[in-house]
């Protein structure tokens, strides 16, 4: 994709951002302006000051909720691996190459 595509492709992107916000902050401020006409044309229904209620209040007593029975987890820890012992390593020297001799060539003189 050259330069002149990415401008563009950013450029469309930027119109669209733009063209869709604009459309959501026209259509709030629309409705902020509707709203409080509509609210003035609605009738609050008031309280008379005559309310004689028909009924007598009455008492409901509730049994309250039973407690919740206590659980206890205990999460263990994993046992541990059974103990074994180092393995034994073995390490050969080889000797010197002239045999056991104390370093002597093997001459007479």
């Amino acid at each position: 994709m050259s330069a002149i595509h990415r401008v563009g492709a950013t450029i469309a992107g930027l119109v669209t951002v733009a063209a869709v916000g604009g459309a959501f902050v026209a259509q709030g401020y629309g409705d902020a302006h509707r709203a409080p006409a509509a609210a003035a044309e609605t009738q609050q229904p008031t309280l008379s000051a005559t309310y004689n209620p028909t009924l007598d209040p009455q008492t409901v007593y509730v049994m309250p909720v039973p407690t919740a029975p206590v659980i206890h987890i205990i999460k263990r820890a994993p046992a541990p691996p059974p103990a074994t012992n180092p393995p034994v390593i073995h390490i050969i020297v080889p000797g010197p190459a002239g045999g056991d001799d104390g370093g002597s060539g093997g001459t007479d003189n």
